[in-house]
């Protein structure tokens, strides 16, 4: 994970995270609500809401707002989300709960600091465009060996783009399917995330200071 990632601004004025080289973003789903602990805010959680940014390499959440202590975004990498489970409560929303690892010192699957709980709540709308999209991303990303993680993501864009182009549209939805990217190629960060090569033993993930 990461707080605060890099955002970049687009031609339309919307705020959207600053994509990695080659990482190709599948959806953007606004309108959801963010729940997190283990952070740096008053009370160690964190409740907001905002848009909800899917790609092969990580879901990114944006706030609507910063917090109190500036944290206005959260980047949660597929390979270190666990434990997540889909929940459609007879009342309430759609709900994805889980964990994911901290990518510092110390974090992983083998660290000793625990995992970040997180939660999405998809206030408006089902969700028949996205969970298909994420399960089959983060089941990509878990199955990529070491190997496969530190090459080129380049690689791995074409077959993205085919199951982007036939991904299944719920009408009810309110998710936005990219079939282009929403970000200018001279914004893209000029790097791919770097893993250990003993992924599952001390892990890291390349943090993003965020850009203005």
């Amino acid at each position: 994970m990461a707080a605060n990632p890099a955002l970049v601004q687009t031609f339309n004025n919307e705020l959207i995270p600053a994509p990695f080289a080659n990482e190709v973003f599948v959806l953007k789903r606004p309108k959801v609500g963010f729940e997190l602990d283990g952070v740096q805010t008053r009370n160690g959680k964190w409740s907001t809401t905002g848009a909800l940014y899917l790609s092969n390499v990580r879901l990114v959440f944006v706030a609507e707002k910063a917090d109190a202590s500036g944290l206005a975004g959260f980047d949660m990498p597929l390979v270190y989300v666990c434990k997540e489970k889909l929940n459609q409560p007879i009342f309430g929303c759609n709900n994805l709960a889980g964990q994911v690892w901290p990518a510092v010192n110390g974090g992983g699957p083998s660290g000793s600091l625990p995992p970040h709980s997180f939660k999405v709540l998809f206030k408006e709308g089902g969700i028949g465009t996205f969970y298909p999209l994420f399960y089959a991303l983060a089941e990509r990303a878990r199955k990529a060996g070491a190997a496969q993680r530190q090459a080129p993501l380049a690689q791995a864009a074409p077959a993205v783009q085919e199951l982007v182009h036939k991904a299944f549209v719920d009408p009810n939805d309110p998710s936005t399917i990219y079939l282009s990217q929403p970000a200018a190629e001279s914004q893209r960060l000029q790097f791919t995330p770097a893993y250990a090569a003993n992924y599952g033993q001390d892990e890291k993930y390349e943090p993003m200071a965020p850009r203005h």
